[in-house]
């Protein structure tokens, strides 16, 4: 009877030893997004390279509130890699004279995300930021080109340029720092740097269907080459 009752109770902790690991022991194959509104709205039907994917993307922050959040919805959770992505917002809610002083933060925060990602062992992915859509319809068009004319920045061009250079920084780390890159950018591009319509909801900045299709597809292209060759 003694040893029954040792049995059991040996099964008993085995049991809830087995239930504590599986609270504490990191999701398996799993890659969380984290970013603002863009990486909010990617939400694919079916794992990427064999990786589920965990969306953290909050409407409207910019990257010091993504930072702020990263040990909650990227570190507690014990992924095997992190894609960061996404600064636009940084771009659209600083004034144009404190712009400058404010993309230095930005790198700043972008660095900080990738370096607490290594400390936790979870792969860092970076991705560069998508382009806002260029003038659409003969009206904005003409408007836009009588503004070059006259030496004046489209709101696109000025959005833009600041994206693209926050997104060639991304790239020289990625390549520095032997970091995965995966280059929205180009993507959804067109040969002038704007995103091409199709891949742009009406506003002009939010990406549409087909536009989170064309991602999932290049992604899941770089990460199988990526997972299958570690």
């Amino acid at each position: 009877m003694f040893a029954a009752s040792t049995l059991a109770l040996m099964a008993s902790i085995g049991v809830r030893a087995e239930d504590d690991m599986k609270i504490s022991r990191p999701e398996s194959r799993t890659i969380v997004v984290i970013g603002a509104s863009y990486a909010g709205g990617w939400t694919p039907d079916a794992p990427i390279a064999g990786y589920r994917i965990v969306t953290k993307g909050v409407s409207g922050e910019e990257s010091s509130q993504v930072l702020a959040r990263f040990e909650r919805d990227v570190l507690t959770r014990g992924p095997d890699a992190v894609i960061i992505w996404g600064f636009i917002n940084d771009i659209f809610r600083t004034d144009r004279l404190r712009l400058g002083e404010r993309l230095q933060k930005t790198r700043r925060d972008l660095w900080s995300m990738v370096e607490l990602a290594r400390k936790a062992g979870i792969v860092p992915i970076v991705a560069t930021e998508v382009t806002i859509r260029g003038e659409d319809g003969w009206a904005e068009a003409a408007a836009s080109l009588v503004g070059r004319i006259l030496g004046k920045e489209s709101y696109q061009d000025y959005i833009n340029q600041h994206v693209s250079e926050i997104n060639r920084w991304i790239r020289e780390i990625s390549v520095r720092e032997n970091i995965l890159l995966l280059d929205f950018e180009v993507v959804l591009a067109d040969q002038r740097g704007m995103r091409r319509k199709e891949f742009a909801k009406p506003d002009g900045s939010h990406i549409s269907a087909q536009g989170y299709e064309a991602l999932t597809r290049y992604a899941d292209e770089r990460l199988t080459a990526f997972f299958g060759s570690r």
